[in-house]
């Protein structure tokens, strides 16, 4: 018997307790008889391989690091997890053996097709199969990220991608191995609430006469100052909207509106103007948690520069709103631009077919970023739709960036589970 698991990439219920090493725990303890049984465990990223292959097919490299069980800087199972997980040293052993090796090279070939396909779908017998990924894996492949480029996935959800060089540990931040490069390293922050929260202050507005229901919300985004701020005295305001309980911070659905001035932050809605200020608020207080989250993982673009992604993309729904933009631009930076990746709601599956093309067109040495980078045209893929980095507002939202963090503590404050 083998058992297919998901890993933590999934971006909606990504929960530690989801993870794929608690949920083999769960299993061991709750029906010991089917672990018993099995002989293999894997991955749903690993499913179409194993298919083709005719056998169960390797772990992937970044992947596997959604499973809790996983030594990312070592690249090799933990064995103090491994026997948390199974219940003993013997069994950590046993448990090592069922979920078998990781293929830490992402490209190359795993192996020929299966006899099967050939026979009964008339596959080459020279067709190989390469190592496949999961689908946040696959998102960062869809264009050659460089080092210091983000992505952010805008659709029901809303998640931020990044490459980067280093690595650090934060229980709010999944990190994984790069995919297809060693030496680096991809970090993802997953939301629940995304374009959920988007749609309900969308529909709190007045109707547009000219039937489009986002024309009321980007004007009122766009026409709002940063923080509903119109001179520096004016009062800052601050909001948590969360449609469905949150990820990160975990806490239950719910809306809070806060003002802050002169160092003092209260929570209340005097002087706010609803639900008018509440739509640049809300995209604010989105784009705000990944601005917190990130800004210890993020470096400095260029000499003098302070630490902010060099360039953005936009993929998902979202990216076709300039006032989402905008937000981007003036919360996180991005000193090359913000962009808009056109690809649809593809990102994924075109991050794997770039990934198979590396994995068997690949030189002697050549890496996913150099082979890939030669093929793409940005002029056919991006558009740019927002300037990005502008010096004096981002400094205003890096500075309120301890006022929102403090936001989110109160409210963490008041979950009955936290008391």
């Amino acid at each position: 018997m083998s058992v297919l698991l998901s890993s933590s990439s999934n971006q909606v219920t990504d929960r530690i307790q989801r993870f794929t090493g608690p949920q083999i725990m769960k299993l061991i303890k709750n029906r010991p008889e089917v672990y018993k049984k099995t002989s293999k465990i894997s991955l749903v990223s690993s499913f179409l391989a194993s298919l083709f292959l005719g056998e169960v097919a390797p772990i992937d490299v970044s992947d596997v690091c959604g499973m809790n069980l996983w030594d990312i800087l070592s690249s090799a199972w933990d064995w103090r997890l491994l026997t948390l997980t199974a219940g003993s040293p013997h069994a950590g052993d046993m448990l090592r053996r069922k979920l078998g090796d990781v293929r830490l090279d992402g490209g190359g070939s795993m192996g020929p097709i299966a006899p099967y396909f050939i026979a009964r779908y008339g596959f080459s017998e020279s067709c190989q199969i390469a190592a496949f990924t999961g689908d946040n894996p696959a998102t960062i492949l869809s264009l050659p990220l460089r080092a210091g480029d983000a992505m952010v996935s805008l659709g029901t959800s809303t998640t931020f991608l990044m490459s980067t060089e280093k690595f650090v540990a934060d229980p709010a931040v999944h990190f994984f191995g790069h995919p297809t490069t060693a030496g680096l390293y991809m970090f993802m922050l997953c939301y629940k609430n995304g374009g959920l929260a988007r749609e309900k202050v969308r529909n709190e507005l007045p109707k547009s006469e000219d039937g489009n229901p986002w024309t009321e919300f980007e004007k009122r985004v766009l026409e709002a100052p940063p923080l509903s701020q119109r001179t520096p005295e004016d009062v800052a305001k601050l909001g948590l909207y969360f449609p469905l309980p949150e990820i990160v911070p975990n806490v239950r659905a719910g809306t809070w509106r806060f003002n802050y001035q002169n160092g003092e932050l209260k929570e209340g809605v005097e002087g706010w103007n609803l639900p008018d200020d509440d739509a640049r608020t809300m995209v604010e207080s989105q784009i705000l948690s990944l601005k917190l989250r990130s800004k210890h993982l993020v470096t400095s673009p260029g000499e003098g520069l302070p630490a902010q992604p060099r360039r953005i993309y936009l993929v998902g729904g979202g990216s076709l709103s300039p006032a989402i933009a905008r937000v981007v631009g003036d919360v996180l930076g991005g000193v090359e631009g913000v962009y808009k990746l056109d690809v649809g709601g593809n990102a994924c599956a075109l991050g794997g077919a770039y990934k198979a093309v590396w994995a068997v067109e690949r030189g002697e040495g050549e890496t996913f970023e150099e082979l890939i980078g030669k093929r793409w045209r940005e002029s056919e893929a991006v558009d740019k739709v927002d300037e990005g980095y502008k010096p004096e507002i981002w400094k205003k939202y890096d500075e309120i960036l301890p006022a929102f963090e403090e936001v989110e503590k109160r409210v963490l404050a008041g979950e009955t589970r936290n008391k």
